[in-house]
């Protein structure tokens, strides 16, 4: 890649290392072998610099950070599974890494080239216990999506109803597991080489998610009750679940269409607003979050879709691995920083952070406090002036406020990430929307 040869250039004006584009320099290494290489070809550029002082330092610190990236970037793309989930999560997590890394890892797509069709439909024969002819009457072999773990393809039941079939890769946990293992031994290493790199939150979080997106008899359930606490809304679509041919590896539902949430030529053609979608976007998270204790989790552009309905714009929830219920007493800090933050209510904002588990208290500065706002609720925050916070710098805030930050509650963050993609979803349709203020409604009522 471009990116990759331009740093490589930089880094060797530093004295560092050449970035090698793409993974060439580690052809035939195992998985595990090329995470390890990666580390230690990120360590010893690190190392060189620590023993360097004088001018240019910072400069070529900076050019180790984006050659750094680029080689993350570089490995999250070509090994994929948990590698892409693991980088998307560093993306969401400034507290944790440089703002190179954030910047770059952020652009990270959860798209991986599809397992053949003859894989596939040998995994869907031993899922089904018998032929797929004999319960779908044509299964379309060239996949509409295709992610780290699953790929979905379109099909039409023996009775003509259109559904859509996720289909779990074979054998992807047991590479998720050595996956993460590897990541846990070279995150081990790097702490015990660095004291001040704190890695380990991005395995402890996808210890905790990638099961849940594995089960999908756990997701099915997630999609029943989730439809079930938004029937009341008639611009909200869920698919439903055919119970009767899904498994803990196969889920089949309803095929439900419409135009990517950001495609705005799309809706444009089918009559739908984009300033309207915007609105329906924050009040369906607002409304799940803080009345329903409910969160879609993973609202990234593909797993949103929106049709025209009779009265404005309908908003369709796709892939729910990640949706989960929340418990009243993880809502409340949330909500009460929402409050605080349009209210302008310093000490009831520093308060609530303290609820959620942060380590504030009334002396910590108005910067270091909406920095751990922005952790958590994502994007700028403003606090009662409508003014942006701007020129916090989340890494040295983790860092000054030492574990307390990777302390946070993995649901906690789930919250903030998916917020956070709310966000980017929201400028692009409408940059001048007042999301806070829709929020807001939800937790004063």
């Amino acid at each position: 890649m471009d990116g990759g040869r331009a740093h490589g250039r930089g880094a060797a004006r530093a004295g560092l290392r050449p970035v090698v584009p793409g993974l060439s320099g580690y052809a035939g290494l195992s998985r595990t072998l090329v995470i390890g290489a990666v580390a230690a070809d990120l360590y010893l550029g690190y190392s060189a610099l620590r023993r360097r002082d004088g001018s240019g330092v910072a400069e070529d610190r900076e050019l180790q950070h984006r050659r750094g990236a680029a080689r993350v970037l570089d490995a999250a793309s070509e090994l994929g599974g948990t590698l892409i989930k693991a980088a998307q999560f560093a993306s969401s997590r400034p507290d944790l890494l440089p703002a190179p890394y954030i910047e770059k890892l952020s652009t990270l797509q959860d798209r991986v080239p599809p397992r053949p069709w003859p894989v596939i439909r040998r995994a869907l024969e031993h899922e089904l216990g018998r032929d797929p002819k004999e319960v779908f009457s044509s299964i379309e072999p060239r996949p509409i999506a295709a992610a780290s773990i699953a790929q979905v393809h379109r099909a039409f039941l023996r009775g003509g109803r259109p559904v859509a079939l996720k289909v779990q890769y074979p054998g992807i946990s047991e590479l998720v597991e050595a996956d993460l293992g590897a990541l846990e031994t070279v995150f081990s290493g790097l702490n015990a080489l660095e004291p001040d790199v704190q890695l380990q939150p991005i395995v402890d979080y996808l210890r905790w998610t990638l099961p849940m997106e594995l089960d999908f008899d756990r997701e099915a359930s997630a999609i029943r009750d989730l439809k079930k606490a938004l029937e009341d809304r008639d611009d909200v679509v869920i698919p439903g679940v055919v119970d009767e041919v899904s498994t803990g590896r196969l889920l089949v539902m309803d095929l439900v269409e419409g135009a990517k949430i950001t495609d705005r030529e799309a809706m444009t053609s089918a009559g739908i607003d984009p300033g309207a979608v915007a609105e329906l976007l924050n009040d369906v998270y607002a409304d799940q979050l803080y009345k329903r204790f409910f969160l879609h989790a993973d609202p990234h552009p593909g797993n949103l879709l929106v049709q025209p309905g009779p009265e404005g714009p309908r908003l369709v929830l796709l892939d729910h691995g990640l949706t989960l219920p929340l418990e009243p007493e993880l809502v409340a800090p949330l909500a009460r920083m929402v409050r605080a933050i349009s209210e302008g209510d310093l000490g009831a904002m520093t308060a609530a952070l303290k609820e959620a588990g942060l380590p504030v208290d009334e002396g910590t500065d108005l910067d270091a406090l909406m920095g751990l706002v922005g952790v958590l609720l994502g994007g700028e925050e403003h606090l009662g002036d409508g003014e942006a916070t701007e020129g916090v710098d989340l890494g040295r805030l983790g860092r000054s406020f030492g574990s307390g930050i990777s302390d946070i509650p993995p649901k906690l963050l789930l919250v903030g990430r998916a917020i956070g993609l709310l966000d980017g979803i929201t400028r692009q349709l409408d940059a001048g929307l007042d999301a806070m203020e829709i929020v807001a409604r939800y937790t004063r009522e």
